[in-house]
């Protein structure tokens, strides 16, 4: 067994090596590698690959996404009450790990000539197999954050490093997709080696982090008590988390609407949908650079106060491409640009601000259920993914979108309105919620006194696995 850093005593202070938060950016990768592939690429290899009807298809998928919804919170209340030799969150991932590349791999095969209902089956089995073993996996990697230190700032870098990972992956994952279906003629077998390819990249990025990463042997010491119903309770008493989840939310709802209707208004407003990709590239590209610099931000302030100043930024942006008309493609690229910067800042600060609040119930309560709010955490992300594009799709029925035509005045203002005012208001309604946020730097600290003081001061060892 060998470490990165000497054990530290002072938990408060207690900082990561920059070996293991690059391995953490390397699990993020992978998970985020996979979800960018299916984003874009499973509703279109279901639809024109396995010519499966699209509402059925749609109507499938639509099964897994609600157990999707359902297992974050119970994964993460069994992950508060799990022992084990290999700790309490990285078991999961010792054991998911083979699944999950395994369950990765049969999203992108499907036998051919299957009736309607056996098509149906096939999607709602895989999905949701899939989903079970990405949830086991995704879910404890994140509470990590919250395991591996206590301290305010470090918490945000490693988030930060993680965040850089699932940037590359989410950019990388569209990319590799379309270029290695694209060395096929027959594109089912294509998808399959993509799959292929896919999963044992996932399932080598996610097996670095469980054969390197050891959490601290403490976190094992406490195992919080009451139902599943009793920590979900636990969690909507707690006015930072209630805050917290609440920005955030309105953040993820903003942020998938503008991802939904992006092609909408490249296509139909910019007229330009040769520039679709390259535009998307500059956010994600501008995202992943600026992340460190808003970690850097938050280290001399307080992480709710620099959030909301990202998101101001990122408000303002989108607001301004209301009225960017056809053929501008030059101030859209400004327009992503600084909607980039801005949304960097979403992607480094509020993961970093859910293992405070997690201290902040343990204080009050003297049970510590990281996993229970990571659940719940990730609950809200997934139904506000959920609502983001189906009220995009709403929308421009009511303003009157037709397809693959030449779109009337009325239908131009909903993409409009949907990319630029609506978006902005949204991201607007956060920030008095994060300006007001109510566990600052030095309240932190106050917090970690008061958890010194309920309990004797353990050792914390950050390990990293040499055997």
């Amino acid at each position: 067994m060998s470490t990165f850093s000497s054990p530290t005593t002072a938990v408060a202070s207690s900082r990561l090596p920059l070996g293991l938060k690059a391995i953490f950016a390397i699990g993020s990768l992978g998970f985020t590698l996979l979800i960018s592939a299916i984003s874009f690429f499973l509703l279109f290899f279901y639809t024109d690959v396995a010519l499966v009807p699209p509402a059925l298809a749609g109507s499938a998928m639509l099964v897994g996404r609600i157990w999707d919804t359902i297992n974050d919170p119970l994964v993460g209340w069994l992950s508060d009450r799990t022992r084990s030799r290999w700790g309490r969150r990285r078991v999961y991932l010792i054991y998911g790990t083979l699944p999950l590349a395994l369950t990765a791999i049969t999203l992108w095969v499907m036998p051919r000539g299957l009736s309607p209902i056996l098509a149906f089956a096939w999607i709602v089995i895989t999905y949701s197999l899939f989903d079970t073993f990405f949830t086991l996996t995704n879910m404890p990697f994140g509470t990590l954050t919250a395991e591996l230190t206590q301290d305010y700032d470090e918490r945000t870098s490693l988030t930060a490093a993680s965040s850089v990972g699932a940037v590359i992956g989410y950019i990388t994952g569209g990319i590799a997709m379309r270029a290695i279906v694209g060395q096929f003629q027959d594109p089912g077998f294509g998808y399959m080696v993509a799959g292929v390819i896919l999963g044992a990249v996932v399932g080598g990025c996610v097996g670095l982090v469980a054969w390197k990463v050891r959490e601290p042997a403490q976190t094992q010491l406490r195992t919080p008590s009451g139902s599943l119903l009793t920590g979900l309770r636990a969690t909507l008493r707690n006015r930072p988390f209630v805050t917290l989840v609440a920005a955030f939310s309105l953040a993820r709802l903003s942020f998938t609407i503008l991802s939904t209707v992006l092609a909408y208004f490249v296509t139909y407003q910019l007229r330009a949908p040769d520039r679709l990709t390259s535009l998307l590239s500059v956010l994600m590209i501008v995202i992943g650079l600026f992340i460190f610099a808003w970690k850097w931000l938050s280290d001399r302030w307080n992480k709710g106060g620099a959030y909301a100043v990202g998101l101001f930024i990122t408000a303002l942006a989108v607001g301004g491409s209301f009225f960017v008309g056809p053929g501008q493609v030059g101030s859209m690229y400004v327009v992503m640009a600084i909607a980039g910067f801005g949304l960097a800042a979403h992607w480094a600060i509020p993961w970093a601000m859910l293992p405070d609040v997690v201290e902040y119930d343990e204080a009050a309560t003297g049970q510590r259920r990281v996993g229970m709010y990571y659940g719940v955490a990730g609950l809200a992300d997934k139904l506000m993914r959920t609502l983001g594009v189906a009220l995009v799709g709403w929308v421009l029925g009511w303003f009157g979108y037709v397809p693959n035509v030449e779109q009337t005045a009325q239908s131009l203002l909903g993409i409009r309105l949907l990319f630029g005012p609506v978006s902005a208001a949204l991201l607007a309604l956060a920030l008095p919620l994060l300006l007001t946020y109510p566990i600052t730097r030095a309240s932190h600290a106050r917090l970690r006194e008061q958890l010194a003081q309920a309990a004797p001061a353990e050792r914390v060892e950050t390990v990293i696995a040499g055997d």
